[in-house]
């Protein structure tokens, strides 16, 4: 097995609950979403966001999951998920959809020509491929302040997505932002917000094999590929107890230094292997000079 392929199985394993130990004295996962709805109906009542045409309810019921989709008066469906839903969870998780957490707001255009030595902090989306990996604490692009001011801004814990990229894969590669000030948010480029969960878990989330795969089915596009806001909200995600995902986070942490560290002899081994049959191609092509020099 691979770094790569280690790393890949730890962070499935980490969203099927299989990396660390359950608690019985954690707080149900459930217990969470309904202060997350709760944040959320207070933002709109507030004024602070926009309310949502629908409404999406995932409960369960004699062993099985269903959806109740509403549209605050009438209910549209109500249907079973079972065969959606891609593994089982703990008892204490559940599943939900990522627009019913939070909210998922988009950048707005920062162009190359704007970026500045001195200013003030952005992040343009090619940037997340190029720069930053999982988590970040600061920004190494600025703008001038009469931009900055235009823009739209995220903050400690949001979780930054792209939404065009050069293939499927690596389409919404999500990096959390770990830092203490306001940084604007290029266009192509969209941001969870208001999420109540453990950062740093959400991007180790999002950036699993599962999620890498929900995420490609919806992304369009093939030279340039595109994911709306809308398609990233209609993925099913699994939320275990807020201290388990601090758990979580703790065990991968953990193990992501000796993961690199095993990546590295990887390489070493690699480049040392590709150096000898180099040096068995050169000795074997001179001794075929020498011998015809020979005869």
């Amino acid at each position: 097995m691979t770094a790569s392929e280690l790393k890949k199985s730890i962070l499935q394993m980490a969203v099927e609950g299989k990396l660390t130990e359950q608690n019985k004295n954690d707080e149900p996962a459930e217990k969470l979403l309904k202060r997350i709805k709760e944040e959320k109906e207070k933002l709109i009542k507030e004024g602070k966001i926009k309310k949502e045409k629908t409404v999406s309810e995932i409960y369960k019921k004699d062993g099985s999951y269903y959806e109740r989709v509403s549209d605050g008066r009438n209910i549209l469906k109500d249907v079973c998920l079972d065969e959606e839903l891609p593994f089982d969870i703990p008892d204490s998780w559940v599943w939900c959809r990522i627009g019913s957490i939070g909210i998922i707001i988009r950048g707005n255009g920062i162009k190359r020509s704007d970026v500045v030595e001195y200013g003030f902090p952005c992040v343009r989306y090619g940037e997340i491929y190029t720069t930053y990996d999982i988590s970040f604490e600061k920004a190494v692009s600025n703008i001038p302040e009469e931009i900055f001011k235009k823009s739209k801004h995220f903050s400690y814990g949001d979780v930054l997505m792209t939404l065009t990229g050069e293939n499927k894969e690596d389409i919404a590669k999500a990096v959390v932002y770990l830092g203490n000030s306001e940084i604007a948010a290029s266009g192509d480029l969209a941001f969870w917000t208001n999420h109540k969960m453990e950062p740093l878990f959400i991007s180790y989330l999002m950036n699993s094999p599962y999620a890498i795969y929900c995420k490609s089915k919806l992304a369009t596009g093939d030279i340039i590929v595109h994911i709306s806001s809308s398609k990233l909200e209609s993925i099913l995600i699994p939320i275990p107890p807020i201290e388990e995902q601090r758990r979580i986070v703790e065990k991968i942490n953990l193990l992501m230094p000796l993961i690199n560290e095993y990546d590295e002899l990887e390489k070493s081994i690699t480049k040392l292997n590709k150096e000898r049959k180099n040096k068995k191609r050169k000795n074997y092509k001179r001794n075929i000079q020498k011998r015809r020099l020979i005869l």
